[in-house]
C-alpha cells in the first residue's frame, strides 16, 4: 500500500521563536502573507509542501503546480527575502511524478529536493544544477519518502537508502528489506525507519544494529533521537484503522518499551495523519497524532512511555511537529498553526488566509520569526501560500 506524506520534516531551527507566544491561548496574526503561482492565467493546483530557512537570510518554499487542463506537474522552488519580497521562482519539468516530498539546504546554500523518483539540486539563486531520476538508476520505483544533508552527502530514503555526492554521484545503496519513511544523519549515526524497522549505520554506512517491531505494518515512521543514540520510533497502522505505536529502542537496538495509540479520531474517516515524536528539552516526549479534523498533543514520559497529558484539538491534521529550545511546542497543518507549552497547554493559534489542501504545509523558524506554508485559496484558486509571524 503506498501511503503519501503530508509532509516529511524539511525545518530549520536557530533560536526560540518569539512568536505566537501568550500566557492563554491567543489568536495571532500574520505580518504578511503571499500567495504565488507558476501562471495565474492557467488552470493549475499549486501547493507548497517544505519550507526552509535560509541562514543567509532567507525563506525558501518547494512545491507542485499542476496543470489541470494538461494534467502535467512541476516541480516549485522559490525564494522570498524575510519581508515577504519574491525573490525568485523557478519551476522544472522533471518529467515524472514531480510532487515534492522533501527538501534540504546545503552548506553553501544550495537546495536539495526530492519527489517521487528524482533528486534533483538548486543553486542558491534558483539555477537547476543536476537531477538524478533515481527510478531510472535502478529500474524500478525509488518511491522516495525523506532526504537528510550531512557532511556533503544527500542521503536518500526510499525504496532503498540512496547515498550521493554534492555533484550528484551516486555514491552508495544500501539494500533494504522494506521501503524506508525517513532517514536522520545523528552525532551517533546514520538512523533510518519504515515498514516497522528501525536501523543505524556507522559513517561508512555498515550495520551497527537493527530492530524490526513485532506488529510491523506500514512504511510510515518517525524518529527523534536522544544524545546518548536511545531512539523513539513513532510508527503508523492501518491496523486497527489509523492507529499508532511509540517504541523506545536503546542505544544498542533492544526495545525497552512499546506503547499503542488508538485511532485519533474514531468517528472520522478522512485523512489520516502520520505520528509525529519529537524530544523535550526536559527530556520528555511530545508525540502528534492527527486525524482531520483531529490533533492531539501527548506528553510522554520516556522512561515508561505512560502519557503524562493530552490536548486535544478540532484544527486539522498535524504536518509539522516541531519544539524550541524552552520547551515550546509548534504545529501547523490544514489552516490552523498552533503553539503548546511543553506540557501540552494550548498558547496561541494562528490562522492561513484560506482554506487550504490538508496535505500541504511547511515550517521554518528563526530567532524572531515563524514562517509557515501551504496549498491555500486566493480568488477561488489552490495556490502557494507563505506567511510569516513575528
Amino acid at each position: 500500500m503506498r501511503f503519501s506524506k503530508p509532509s516529511t520534516r524539511v525545518l530549520a531551527i536557530s533560536a526560540v521563536v518569539a512568536a505566537l507566544t501568550a500566557c492563554t491561548a491567543a489568536q495571532m496574526t500574520p505580518t504578511w502573507e503571499k500567495w504565488f503561482s507558476v501562471n495565474e492565467q492557467e488552470n493549475r493546483f499549486e501547493t507548497v509542501q517544505n519550507t526552509i530557512y535560509d541562514p543567509a537570510g532567507a525563506v525558501v518554499s518547494v512545491g507542485y503546480s499542476s496543470n489541470m487542463d494538461t494534467q502535467q506537474d512541476s516541480l516549485v522552488v522559490l525564494k522570498q527575502a524575510t519581508n515577504g519580497t519574491l525573490l525568485w521562482k523557478t519551476a522544472v519539468d522533471l518529467g515524472d511524478y514531480d510532487h515534492s516530498w522533501d527538501s534540504v539546504i546545503g552548506s553553501d546554500g544550495s537546495i536539495y529536493t526530492a519527489t517521487e523518483s528524482t533528486l534533483a539540486k538548486f543553486s542558491s539563486n534558483g539555477t537547476l544544477l543536476w537531477q538524478r531520476n533515481i527510478s531510472t538508476l535502478i529500474n524500478g520505483d525509488a518511491a522516495i519518502r525523506d532526504i537528510e544533508f550531512s557532511n556533503n552527502q544527500i542521503y536518500v530514503a526510499g525504496r532503498d537508502l540512496y547515498v550521493f555526492d554534492v555533484n550528484g554521484n551516486l555514491s552508495k545503496a544500501v539494500a533494504q528489506i522494506a521501503p524506508l519513511w525517513t532517514v536522520k544523519a545523528h552525532s551517533t549515526g546514520i538512523y533510518t525507519a519504515g515498514t516497522g524497522t528501525v536501523t543505524r549505520y556507522n559513517s561508512s554506512l555498515s550495520k551497527v544494529w537493527s530492530y524490526t517491531h513485532s506488529d510491523a505494518q506500514n512504511p510510515p515512521a518517525d524518529l527523534a533521537i536522544a544524545n546518548d543514540g536511545t531512539v523513539y520510533a513513532a510508527t503508523y497502522n492501518d491496523e486497527p484503522q489509523d492507529s499508532s505505536y511509540l517504541t523506545r529502542i536503546s542505544n544498542t537496538g533492544t526495545q525497552v518499551w512499546t506503547k499503542f495509540f488508538n485511532d485519533p479520531d474514531t468517528n472520522s474517516f478522512s485523512m489520516p495523519g502520520m505520528p509525529k515524536v519529537r524530544i523535550l528539552p526536559n527530556g520528555n516526549l511530545v508525540l502528534g497524532l492527527s486525524q482531520q479534523p483531529t490533533r492531539i498533543i501527548n506528553i510522554i514520559d520516556p522512561a515508561n512511555g505512560n502519557v503524562k497529558s493530552s490536548t486535544t484539538q478540532k484544527t486539522g491534521l498535524i504536518t509539522r511537529l516541531e519544539v524550541d529550545s524552552k520547551g515550546g511546542i509548534y504545529v501547523t497543518g490544514s489552516n490552523t498553526p498552533q503553539k503548546f507549552d511543553s506540557t501540552g497547554t494550548l498558547l496561541a493559534n494562528g490562522k492561513i488566509g484560506g482554506s487550504t489542501e490538508v496535505t500541504s504545509g511547511g515550517l521554518a523558524f528563526t530567532a524572531d520569526s515563524i514562517y509557515v506554508s501551504a496549498g491555500a485559496f486566493n480568488n477561488g484558486e489552490m495556490r502557494m501560500y507563505v506567511s510569516r509571524y513575528a
